[in-house]
């Protein structure tokens, strides 16, 4: 199975606007379009850029896509894979590129090369003998606040191969990540042996702790602190959750320690599927207290000595 990368034959990002993709999708539209462009890779081109905008600015499609993306990565699925504990795999490095070029340049590079000598075919033959080995993998780490893992996001990692010196690639960190998930990016390992494939770049995942908010599967806890009379009469709590500004309806005689639930305005999973806030309440006095509230807490508390005396 293939995934074309239609963010980069559209040249954009995964959170540009549909504003952002419909400019770029004009833009290359026109200098692709066979009628003006008469290169090889032209029509192959305009086909791939109108797939693209097709699906990038289409919500569902889009959604499907990101998920599909975030399972398998861009290239051809390796369904024979000894990394049984790797959630997510992007495939790419030297040994998809050929496949890439054809998929969305229509183009193919040709890596014969052109030797008719004694001594180069007597090689071939060798290494046709030599058992074939793959190479190591190459293991790396990166750390993903609870708001990227929310949203998704694309993370820049650089890698020192004693081969290539350093190099830096873009990780597609898929929504919904969990602490201890791994990212597998394929044949961008060390070099394989005798003809055999490339390893593998893993990338495990440290998921940071945030200041507020503690994860717990796809739901989210927080502790709050409300005054005495919001715990006996309820009422609206504001709290901030990423880039949204949420209002919950405490009800009436809370108690210390009790949990109040926010149904979907949790984590969420690689599905989409929304856990639940959980707050646990404090109850605590105001730092300042005026006159008229002494006042009134004389009377209510006139009012529990009279109840405890009856």
């Amino acid at each position: 199975m293939k995934y074309k990368n239609y963010y980069e034959i559209l040249n954009i990002n995964r959170k540009s606007t549909r504003d952002e993709i419909r400019n770029s999708f004009r833009k290359l539209a026109k200098k692709y379009h066979p009628d003006t462009n008469k290169t090889p890779e032209a029509e192959s081109m305009f086909k791939d850029i109108n797939e693209a905008y097709d699906v990038l600015t289409n919500d569902e499609k889009r959604r499907k896509y990101d998920r599909q993306v975030a399972k398998y990565g861009y290239g051809i699925v390796d369904s024979d894979s000894s990394l049984s504990n790797v959630k997510y795999e992007f495939k790419s490095g030297v040994n998809v590129i050929n496949d890439l070029l054809s998929t969305i340049l229509g183009f193919k590079k040709d890596d014969n090369q052109n030797s008719n000598t004694n001594n180069s075919s007597s090689k071939d033959e060798k290494k046709v003998k030599q058992k074939s080995e793959k190479g190591k993998n190459i293991i790396s780490n990166i750390e993903v606040t609870l708001e990227e893992g929310f949203f998704g996001v694309e993370k820049k990692i650089a890698i020192k191969s004693y081969r290539t010196g350093l190099n830096t690639f873009s990780v597609n960190v898929p929504i919904g990540i969990q602490n201890g998930d791994s990212i597998r990016l394929a044949a961008l390992g060390n070099p394989g042996k005798n003809g055999g494939k490339n390893g593998d770049l893993i990338i495990h995942v440290k998921l940071l702790q945030d200041k507020e908010y503690k994860l717990d599967g796809i739901n989210l806890k927080k502790d709050i602190t409300i005054s005495p009379a919001l715990a006996v009469i309820g009422g609206k709590y504001k709290l901030k959750l990423f880039h949204e500004t949420i209002f919950v309806s405490l009800p009436k005689h809370l108690k210390d320690g009790e949990i109040v639930k926010v149904e979907k305005k949790g984590y969420i999973s690689e599905n989409e599927e929304r856990g639940d806030l959980l707050l646990k309440v404090h109850i605590d006095m105001p730092d300042n207290i005026t006159e008229r509230e002494e006042k009134l807490y004389e009377q209510i508390l006139k009012i529990e000595r009279k109840k405890a005396s009856d």
